[in-house]
């Protein structure tokens, strides 16, 4: 069982050349930089838990990585005199998949089921709702203070908030 790519500390190297503008085919908010965050999940079969009984998943692997492709930075914005501040935030987005893979791996972990294609069935299912939430969690992360959000960093005290959150989160459950 392992949990690979988290936790990392990222660097503005991961960012890909810098572009001279926002890439058409980006549909977000940000206008400085975006990290595309993809979370993977696998097993390597199933194994009983005891002689006619429940069986579980072997093998759990949960990879976080970052797709270089769809990561950019506009020029000068991983120079200029903030830019600590949003690779920081975007180190937020990094350890709130980190967060998310590690509750996947937990939950993949905790399964049982008698017929192993059910087991299979509530794997992918577990997952993918758990990495949904995970996703539902960054969009609150970057979205108006109002609402609890940071407004894409800019906000310097709901981030210092998130931030701590964050540093001491053990599950999805533990952030807003």
């Amino acid at each position: 069982m392992a949990l690979i790519g988290w936790p990392k500390t990222i660097r503005w190297s991961e960012f890909g050349t810098p572009v001279s503008s926002v890439p058409s085919s980006y549909a977000g908010s940000h206008t400085d930089c975006h990290i595309e965050i993809g979370i993977s999940y696998s097993w390597g079969g199933v194994v009983p838990v005891s002689r006619g009984g429940d069986y579980k998943l072997k093998d759990i692997k949960v990879v976080v990585s970052i797709d270089s492709q769809n990561t950019w930075v506009l020029q000068g914005v991983n120079t200029g005199s903030n830019q600590a501040q949003i690779l920081r935030h975007e180190q937020g987005h990094y350890n709130i998949a980190g967060i998310t893979a590690r509750d996947v791996e937990t939950a993949l972990k905790k399964l049982r089921n008698a017929d192993q294609s059910a087991l299979a069935s509530d794997a992918y299912t577990t997952a993918n709702d758990i990495i949904s939430s995970g996703q539902t969690e960054e969009d609150t992360y970057d979205g108006d203070p109002v609402d609890g959000g940071t407004d894409g960093g800019n906000d310097a005290t709901q981030q210092a908030k998130w931030n701590g959150l964050i540093a001491h989160a053990k599950s999805l459950d533990d952030l807003p």
